[in-house]
């Protein structure tokens, strides 16, 4: 882990190295054994509905017990202040990018074989890996089913964990994987790709046949599963002939125009919504945007491109392409994807 790595994570998880100021950051209230109990004689019968065995229940899920610094976590996640450059400094840094480097070439053969599959360039499987979990150094070490279970109880977002939960129970259930690897985030994520339990269970990739999809230390299943998840999403598939996006050089006239660009009624998460409407790059050109050194953009491959301006119109704009909104699935982060992108294009380089 670089230091400038280990500086970033002291700061976004900040409120575990000094006192928590925010009057929302008090110590949650916990659930009475009573409540708790209550809760897991609930959960119990929907796991049994939802085909988990008793034995299974028995040994995990009712001994299951809530942790306040979970619900900490969660509640009282600071609001950043960090700028898309300070973001991209602890993000990408010279050791992460070699290590991508390296890391294409020992797996070049396997990479190779997975991107034909899957139809994706094996640079963004490395960038994704390299963001998520410093290349599988850092997977976390919190236990899943105590996470998944606290969060599944809290009302902020019990309907979601409750699938967290269910799923990581079912892969217990299916005694592939031993229960000591069932350790990571706090927010339940797994693995070498931070996948969530049910992500998991829909998307982990079986690579080299040998009946267990292994996330924690196979790297060919790791980079099979993410592959997997970034090509199959149905409402926008990957395209391996294009890049992610590039980042422009506005015209003068961006404040006047920057608000006709934008999407009338827009679907899905944050960052997707912030995205502009869709034009051809030859229509980008003919508003006079041009490439970050200045020349014109390519019309020749004359595909769809949107405007992000993550930090407003006097920060840095880039144009990106279909492939960006696959992304932006594994993590709605404009900051995230824009990382994601700009890494993948430094691992390639």
């Amino acid at each position: 882990m670089s230091i400038r790595y280990f500086i970033f994570l002291c700061f976004i998880n900040c409120f575990f190295c000094f006192p928590l100021l925010a009057n929302e950051c008090k110590k949650p209230t916990m659930p009475s054994d009573e409540e708790w109990k209550s809760w897991l004689s609930d959960m119990e019968i929907l796991s049994l509905d939802s085909g988990i065995s008793q034995n299974t229940i028995d040994k995990y899920l009712l001994k299951a017990t809530p942790a306040s610094k979970i619900l900490l976590r969660d509640r009282c996640q600071a609001e950043s202040t960090m700028t898309l450059d300070e973001y991209l400094f602890y993000r990408i840094d010279k050791a992460r990018i070699f290590a991508g480097k390296t890391m294409m070439t020992l797996y070049q053969s396997d990479l190779e074989k997975i991107s034909n599959h899957f139809s994706i360039q094996p640079r963004f499987i490395i960038s994704i890996l390299g963001l998520e979990s410093y290349y599988g150094k850092n997977q976390g070490n919190v236990s899943t089913i105590q996470a998944v279970s606290t969060l599944a109880f809290d009302r902020r977002r019990s309907d979601f964990y409750k699938k967290q939960l269910i799923a990581t129970l079912k892969i217990i259930d299916s005694e592939k994987i031993n229960y000591d690897k069932l350790r990571g985030s706090w927010g339940g994520a797994l693995g070498m790709p931070q996948f969530i339990p049910t992500t998991y269970l829909e998307s982990g990739y079986d690579w080299d046949k040998n009946d267990l999809v292994d996330i924690w230390d196979s790297y060919q299943d790791t980079f099979a599963s993410i592959a997997n998840y970034l090509t199959s999403i149905d409402k926008n598939p990957w395209n391996i002939n294009n890049t992610w996006g590039r980042e422009i050089l506005p015209p003068d006239n961006i404040k006047h125009i920057y608000e006709n660009l934008k999407q009338k009624d827009p679907k899905g998460c944050g960052a997707v919504k912030s995205m502009s409407i869709a034009k051809k790059l030859k229509e980008w050109n003919d508003l006079n945007f041009k490439s970050i050194n200045g020349d014109d953009l390519p019309t020749n491959n004359n595909i769809d491109a949107r405007l992000i301006a993550p930090d407003g119109i006097n920060g840095r704009m880039f144009l990106v392409y279909g492939n960006y909104k696959n992304i932006l699935y594994y993590n709605c982060s404009s900051y995230y994807a824009i990382a994601v992108g700009l890494l993948s294009d430094a691992i390639k380089n």
